[in-house]
């Protein structure tokens, strides 16, 4: 799965953390449904963000460039 589902699936989890317990739970007084719902779905956010972020790479130092480096924008005329 792409990415970009992977931050919609996200959005949707955000959007249900505020649909469920007060829409669809709220009616119930005991405060652990609402709960139990939001840590339910806050490890399902670690999860997407862990999806969405698999496939970052990160640049090895010989890559980098350095701070020492000038860019032609740098030099003087």
């Amino acid at each position: 799965m792409s990415a970009r589902r992977w931050i919609w699936g996200v959005w949707i989890l955000v959007l249900s953390c505020y649909v469920v317990p007060y829409g669809l739970l709220g009616q119930v007084q005991a405060w652990y449904g609402s709960f139990l719902f939001w840590c339910v779905v806050g490890v399902l956010v670690i999860v997407a963000n862990i999806m969405i972020t698999r496939s970052f790479q990160t640049l090895d130092s010989s890559d980098a460039p350095s701070r020492n480096h000038e860019s032609p924008d740098d030099r003087e005329t």
